[in-house]
């Protein structure tokens, strides 16, 4: 998927309308999750080299590992940083955001379940991603196990058409 955020869309049906995740996922380690196999390309302008890593991300064994490690740095940055953002905006339209964000919401410490379920959220999104890319990207185990989206149609391989409708679905979503 070329946009990144698209595949927020992915964990959606893991989340409830009022931000909460189902059952005992967490919605902020499902979310970003979903970002973290893509975050060394964009870390890529910053450390050379970052770029190849991303094979390891895309893999089973990086969604396990690696992809966890990444999620935790983005739902920390998250958590810094959604309250300054709410305070952006104009006073009168901060209600909505700051509870659906639980912004002030005080943190009581963190039970092994809980950081069990973090990780399992953490790892379904990342898994999310790298499902969704292996049928959408040039030589991926879900190209090569349906053959038709290597195909051309008008001189595009019929994954590239995939990649780019599923980001566009995803983003609008």
């Amino acid at each position: 998927m070329p946009f990144t955020l698209s595949h927020a869309a992915a964990v959606l049906p893991a989340l409830r309308g009022d931000g909460s995740g189902r059952g005992r996922l967490a919605p902020a380690a499902l979310v970003a999750g979903s970002f973290a196999p893509d975050m060394t390309y964009y870390a890529a302008s910053v450390v050379p080299g970052a770029m190849e890593f991303g094979d390891f991300t895309h893999s089973f064994t990086g969604v396990l590992t690696f992809d966890v490690l990444v999620a935790c740095a983005l739902v920390g940055a998250w958590l810094v940083l959604r309250e300054p953002l709410v305070a952006l905006l104009p006073r009168a339209r901060q209600g909505r955001p700051a509870a659906l964000l639980r912004c002030g919401t005080p943190r009581g410490p963190v039970r092994s379940s809980a950081a069990l379920w973090w990780y399992a959220s953490a790892v379904l999104g990342a898994l999310t991603h790298v499902v969704w890319d292996a049928f959408t990207h040039h030589d991926r185990w879900g190209v090569r196990l349906v053959p038709v989206l290597s195909r051309n149609a008008d001189g595009t391989p019929v994954f590239t058409y995939a990649q780019y409708g599923s980001s566009l679905v995803g983003a609008v979503v």
